[in-house]
């Protein structure tokens, strides 16, 4: 039943049980509460008859609990949380994560630790994620909890192919975070993992037995796939001559994954950092970046974030009008981690909060929502940024509208002329214009401190 934590009944279901002693029967019922909860603070209770299960033995090996989920899917995701990703329209999404799950926005990203296992034992297994959930023995996750795998490797590729977004799949490259690393001659089986991970995915059914697998769970079609990031070049080389379909695995060109956390200021000083970069053939992508406090001494100690607030979201625009810029080497972008429950969490800030009930999108979230509507397909050179100036801005194109993005870093109010010599635009347009004090947040206590508007303007 489901019940309040004052013993209030919002809905209860009864079910008769019977069984051996040496195989387990799995139950199904279908909850529908009659009222609404007042509160988060609920049970989900399993009770027996005393009475017709006196002097017997029950076990229960696991319990499972969904609401309705996206798009219906069995052992989906939850309807606002994929509703509120799926609305920031992100392109790629990374699989199977570092345990901080990341959308991503005009560009991609890759994939560490949740892959590689604190210990060569507990690194993630496609083969132990996916079928029947009680079949999955889940495993101690590289962040210090426990991962039940219940979101395994189908499920990433169904979230996927429902948010119509691009797979970014890693496959494990023999090191876990132990310093352990498998010897070159022993990589075999292990590589032969990683094929049949690839072949999970995009096999055909007739010709792999992983591939036959993905069918008979419901999926004969294979999934797109672009590629795997790799971590070790010879790997990547092994699996590419034993596997001769597309998608084409080659090291070169080479890519440099960043990550950064750091303040505001740290963020908008940096919105040049790849203006210089030579262009030579190196590609780049931002595979994690925040502002995570306004310590400029520690980020990681007193000044730390619980939720992104403007004057760092404001930041990250500033550093995204960068990512812009240089998107001829900058292929790949994406805010990291992406989701916090309130009730639960060990990092922050990050990009959307929740709890059992509701959905908390931050500034930042609405941040990159912007850019990721609002993206061009070209570049339109304009005048730079001041270095240490308080306006930052790119200018793209895309088709015949002309995208405009402006972060204005300081404490005041400022205005800016946009000349386009040789482009013929409208009279009118639309801005959409997200603003607030510099430490306004949003969270359980005030949801919408922060939220885009939208209005008409005019073009002389």
């Amino acid at each position: 039943m489901l019940q309040s934590s004052t013993g209030t009944v919002y809905a209860s279901a009864s079910v008769h049980v019977s069984g051996s002693t040496t195989t387990w029967t799995q139950v199904l019922v279908s909850l529908s509460p009659t009222s609404s909860a007042t509160s988060t603070a609920n049970n989900f209770t399993v009770t027996v008859d005393s009475a017709s299960a006196s002097g017997e033995t029950i076990h229960f090996a696991m319990f499972s609990l969904f609401p309705p989920t996206f798009k219906g899917r069995a052992n989906g995701l939850r309807i606002d949380l994929a509703q509120t990703l799926y609305d920031m329209k992100p392109s790629f999404f990374r699989l199977p994560g570092g345990g901080k799950h990341k959308f991503c926005l005009a560009f991609t990203d890759v994939v560490v630790n949740a892959i590689q296992g604190q210990m060569f034992s507990s690194r993630w297994q496609w083969n132990a994620t996916v079928g029947n959930l009680i079949d999955r023995p889940g495993r101690m996750g590289d962040w210090g909890y426990i991962n039940t795998d219940g979101l395994g490797l189908l499920e990433y590729m169904y979230l996927c192919e429902d948010m119509e977004i691009q797979p970014i799949m890693a496959v494990w490259a023999g090191y876990s975070l132990d310093e352990y690393s498998i010897p070159e001659d022993e990589l075999a089986p292990y590589i032969q993992q990683a094929i049949d991970q690839i072949n999970f995915v995009i096999g055909d059914p007739a010709a792999s037995e992983p591939a036959a697998l993905r069918a008979s769970l419901g999926h004969p079609e294979p999934f797109p796939l672009q590629g795997s990031p790799l971590m070790k070049a010879f790997l990547v080389e092994l699996i590419a001559t034993s596997y001769p379909f597309n998608p084409a695995l080659d090291p070169i060109p080479k890519h440099y994954d960043n990550h950064v956390y750091q303040t505001p200021g740290w963020f908008a000083e940096n919105s040049f950092y790849y203006d210089s970069f030579e262009r030579n053939g190196t590609y780049y992508f931002e595979g994690e970046y925040a502002v995570v406090s306004t310590n400029t001494s520690d980020v990681f100690g007193e000044g730390r974030l619980v939720y992104p607030d403007m004057q760092g979201s404001l930041g990250e625009a500033a550093f995204m009008t960068g990512l812009e810029r240089n998107s001829d080497i900058v292929f790949a972008a994406s805010y990291a981690p992406l989701l916090m429950n309130v009730a639960n969490y060990q990092w922050t800030p990050n990009l959307v909060s929740f709890d059992a009930s509701k959905v908390y999108p931050s500034t930042s979230f609405y941040t990159q929502q912007l850019f990721s509507v609002n993206r061009g397909t070209e570049y339109l050179p304009s005048t730079l940024p001041a270095v240490n100036g308080t306006l930052y801005w790119s200018v793209t194109r895309d088709k015949s509208t002309v995208i405009i993005k402006i972060a204005n870093t300081g404490m005041a109010a400022e205005q800016m002329i946009f000349e386009l010599p040789s482009i013929s635009v409208h009279s009118t347009g639309t801005a959409i214009v997200l603003s607030g004090s510099a430490t306004s947040s949003n969270s359980p206590e005030t949801p919408n401190a922060v939220m885009p508007h939208t209005v008409s303007t005019c073009y002389g």
